[in-house]
């Protein structure tokens, strides 16, 4: 009986360990980064710090735009004003360690032209500071065109940066 049981269990498990294939090495493996893309990184997740900031400024002032309070559009204004300040601080100090040459060739041209749209909107952020209590719909206009140039270019410098995936279709064979 005890025979029995261990050639029962034997063929059962038999057939499962013989067709378990191992996974393929895949090419997809992280890509080791150097200290000047690791320092750049580092620079975009800072300078990602002012632009939420921002983007929280445009919404309160959009929402305002919404009804027709004017107290609390220029209290809106005023307060993107004052997040303007507080995202420029976040930018100047995480753009300089955003060196576009940490990468090579192609890659570095997306890294170049994610900086030019980050330092747009470093370069207009003395402007809105100044005149968004003022003109809270006009400058929170502007600044959003600049947002949007931003995050096309680092949407475009994700998907560069991602390593590539492996289809998913497969051929019949």
């Amino acid at each position: 009986m005890l025979a029995t049981v261990i050639v029962v269990l034997t063929a059962i498990t038999a057939p499962l360990q013989d067709t378990v294939v191992p996974a393929p090495a895949r090419d997809t493996a992280p890509m080791l980064r150097t200290p000047e893309q690791t320092r750049y990184l580092e620079g975009l997740r800072t300078v990602a710090r002012g632009v939420a900031q921002l983007r929280d400024g445009i919404d309160r002032v959009a929402r305002t735009q919404q009804s027709r309070d004017t107290l609390r559009q220029r209290q809106a204004g005023r307060r993107l004003g004052g997040l303007c300040t507080t995202a420029r601080s976040f930018i100047t100090s995480g753009r300089p360690r955003m060196v576009p040459t940490a990468y090579a060739d192609s890659m570095r041209i997306i890294a170049r032209q994610l900086v030019v749209r980050i330092d747009s909107i470093a370069k207009f952020l003395p402007t809105c500071t100044t005149t968004a209590g003022r003109q809270p719909a006009s400058v929170a206009a502007d600044l959003m065109n600049r947002m949007k140039a931003y995050e096309t270019a680092l949407a475009a410098f994700r998907l560069a940066l991602a390593p590539p995936k492996p289809d998913s279709i497969k051929t019949p064979s």
